[in-house]
């Protein structure tokens, strides 16, 4: 009777704190690196931002768990903001402790997430929420990429490209992506993985383009390579999936790349999905065989490789890795990442500026074998 008197009366009362009208009646799931993504909202149109996300991970073997949830409410603030800027990260504050963090977007919302639970809520305007670009690439992502590494998986800050060969499944060269299969297809346990190392303008982006081009390669990542443990072994995955940020002074004449402002530069981002889709490595992939370059220019004709030691290359991904500056987080992405540079081969790569001989000398070293991540 009493749960009839409030159902009866409940029209009446005011909604102070909006929860009626911020009801997350709509919702979408989604997979990222194999890791189940619930998303709802009160607003339909916001969730579009799945459809963006969720391609630029790998697709992988669903992983055990419960997954992550975000909850986006859609909300007018008392004073319209306005339409937002079409670069965001300039003015986000970004604040956190222990498993906690919280992204102030300015004027245009804030987000809160539990990284240990993998729950984030975020409080959007409505011209923010009409934007599903600027919400993934600004919000949603970082969310996501935060929520893989305090759950299971370590980040290296490398390019990850796989190595080409007639050994290599047809249904790997594809590079179809369909609904049914992304988050359940097998990872795939074969192959040479190629990862390279660098800091900020060293010419990576634009070495892992020439040896995609070269159809001796294929582009999982320009960015985030994230490392777990499945039963079939190491399993290297990526983040975003097929895409490179490159300086316009860099590239060949490519049609229609979207501009990103990155530090204190403009960059341009390439999608190679649009290019040609038979360029990208989707899935997640168990390698065989691991080579890890540190890559620097050497201002020189011609390029160089020698072997790096251990502490080299600890010192680069030390420096150079993972958004996060916990010792718990830290020492599980050691532990993840410790049996992929004990087992890999370890080079420094100088690159010279002659772009054919980049390649050819990035392929004799390669065919010269390498160790197996098995043994």
């Amino acid at each position: 009777m009493l749960k009839d008197l409030y159902a009866k009366y409940r029209p009446q009362h005011e909604d102070f704190w909006h929860r009626r009208a911020l009801e997350p009646e709509f919702s979408r799931t989604f997979r990222v690196n194999g890791c189940l993504v619930e998303m709802t909202s009160n607003h339909a149109g916001v969730l579009i931002v799945a459809d963006l996300v969720a391609p630029q991970y790998s697709v992988a073997p669903p992983r055990p768990g419960a997954g992550f949830r975000l909850q986006i409410a859609v909300h007018a603030p008392p004073v319209d903001p306005g339409p937002p800027p079409e670069d965001l990260f300039p003015l986000i504050h970004y604040t956190g402790s222990g498993d906690w963090f919280n992204l102030h977007l300015g004027a245009w919302g804030t987000c809160f997430a539990d990284l240990r639970a993998g729950f984030g809520v975020a409080i959007l305007a409505p011209s923010l929420a009409a934007r599903p670009v600027l919400v993934a690439r600004h919000l949603i992502n970082t969310l996501l990429t935060n929520f893989l590494t305090r759950n299971g998986f370590a980040m290296l800050h490398a390019t990850g490209l796989v190595r080409v060969s007639s050994s290599m499944p047809s249904s790997s060269l594809s590079g179809v992506r369909t609904p049914n299969s992304r988050g359940f297809a097998k990872a795939k346990t074969a192959g040479r993985v190629l990862l390279l190392m660098a800091p900020h303008n060293s010419g990576k982006s634009t070495t892992a383009l020439r040896l995609t081009l070269s159809r001796a390669f294929r582009l999982l990542t320009d960015s985030m390579v994230y490392l777990s443990e499945t039963p079939d072994g190491l399993q290297l995955s990526g983040f975003p999936v097929g895409r490179g940020k490159l300086r316009r002074d860099s590239l060949p004449p490519f049609p229609e790349l979207t501009p990103e402002q990155v530090r204190d530069e403009t960059k341009f981002v390439l999608d190679l999905h649009q290019l040609d889709s038979t360029l990208v490595f989707d899935e997640a992939i168990v390698p065989d065989q691991i080579d890890l370059c540190l890559l620097k220019r050497n201002g020189q004709p011609k390029t160089f490789i020698q072997e790096a030691t251990l502490d080299e290359t600890w010192e680069a991904i030390l420096l150079n890795s993972l958004h996060d500056d916990t010792p718990e987080v830290w020492a599980e992405n050691l532990r993840l990442i410790e049996p992929l540079v004990n087992r890999a081969r370890l080079f420094h790569l100088e690159i010279g500026t002659e772009g054919n001989g980049i390649v050819e000398r990035i392929l004799e070293t390669c065919a010269e074998g390498s160790r197996s991540i098995g043994d």
